[in-house]
């Protein structure tokens, strides 16, 4: 009887990390010169925390995450540019999206179901606009 408990408790002590195991999570960074901009205009998709620094520089840092998935397709997906940011200037405008998010991607006939998170650091003395933002906390 003790055996049976004891390998009831070691299946259930493990069964957490079979479900952790099934999930991926990857952090990706990238930055952008803001020379002579005034607006910043972060177009991307999911939800982004913004958070004000004295540096010239916009960095962010897009953790993407997937309940079905793993790391080497989530590194695959990285390779081929899934998660790459974009910059585009007009006039005052710096404009930063993900172009290539808004691609549907089927894993074994299902859709990916992904979760991006943006972490923005931008100059203090900017304008920002985001059209798109679910949430974003702006911490001075």
């Amino acid at each position: 009887m003790t055996t049976r408990i004891a390998s009831l408790a070691i299946i259930l002590l493990a069964l957490p990390l079979t479900v952790a195991a099934q999930s991926a999570e990857k952090t990706f960074s990238k930055a952008f010169n803001t020379d002579g901009k005034g607006t910043i205009i972060l177009d991307l998709p999911g939800a982004i925390d913004l958070k004000i620094w004295d540096t010239p520089t916009i960095r962010i840092s897009i953790t993407v995450s997937t309940p079905s998935g793993n790391d080497a397709m989530l590194g695959e997906l990285a390779r081929v540019g899934r998660y790459n940011l974009a910059s585009k200037s007009e006039g005052d405008n710096l404009t930063i999206s993900a172009p290539n998010m808004q691609k549907q991607i089927k894993v074994k006939g299902e859709e990916l179901r992904e979760t991006l998170t943006f972490v923005v650091f931008v100059p203090r003395d900017l304008k920002i606009e985001m059209p798109n933002a679910e949430t974003y906390a702006a911490k001075r």
